[in-house]
């Protein structure tokens, strides 16, 4: 099993431990739903030496227990690095080879000498994103992490699995 697919996997287990918390937890108490999370993700994070995130981009998908850890992910491996191992043409290209074309892939974030890679999905269901996915439904790809803001599906999971083996490889222990 690819990296990505361990972690994330790794994750849902935890949360699906945790499951019950979450359910008597999150009506009177969304905050602390929020912070055992964090504890998650972070503690499912350090077993890959990356940072793990969980992000909730309105209020009320707090509420909705059944989708946590399949949706709003950030993976970060080094916030300070600002160039790619590999050319951010080979990104676009393992991109739209996994997506096909119903996507939009563009450079990012270039400024400080800094770069990024953004994919956008269409809101159709089809191609990778998920088929809940608001019309933003996109990923950011950093030198130094990458940033799914969208549900997660098999095609994103394998592009995920891809980029920890030919971008994010190189992780020293923290």
């Amino acid at each position: 099993m690819d990296e990505f697919s361990r972690l994330l996997e790794d994750l849902k287990n935890n949360i699906a431990i945790n499951k019950e918390f979450f359910k008597t937890t999150v009506i009177k108490n969304p905050s602390l739903v929020y912070y055992k999370l964090n504890e998650l993700s972070k503690f499912v994070g350090s077993r890959y030496d990356v940072d793990l995130e969980i992000h909730f981009p309105t209020q009320k998908k707090i509420y909705d227990i059944d989708n946590y850890g399949t949706e709003n992910l950030s993976i970060i491996i080094d916030k300070f690095r600002k160039a790619f191992p590999i050319s951010r043409s080979s990104i676009k290209e393992e991109a739209n080879k996994t997506f096909g074309s119903n996507i939009v892939v563009v450079d990012a974030y270039m400024y400080e000498g800094k770069e990024g890679v953004r994919i956008k999905f269409p809101n159709t269901g089809n191609g990778g994103g998920g088929g809940n996915e608001a019309p933003s439904s996109r990923i950011e790809i950093l030198p130094g992490s990458f940033h799914l803001w969208t549900s997660l599906d098999d095609k994103i999971v394998q592009f995920c699995n891809w980029l920890m083996l030919n971008v994010y490889h190189n992780r020293s222990k923290k």
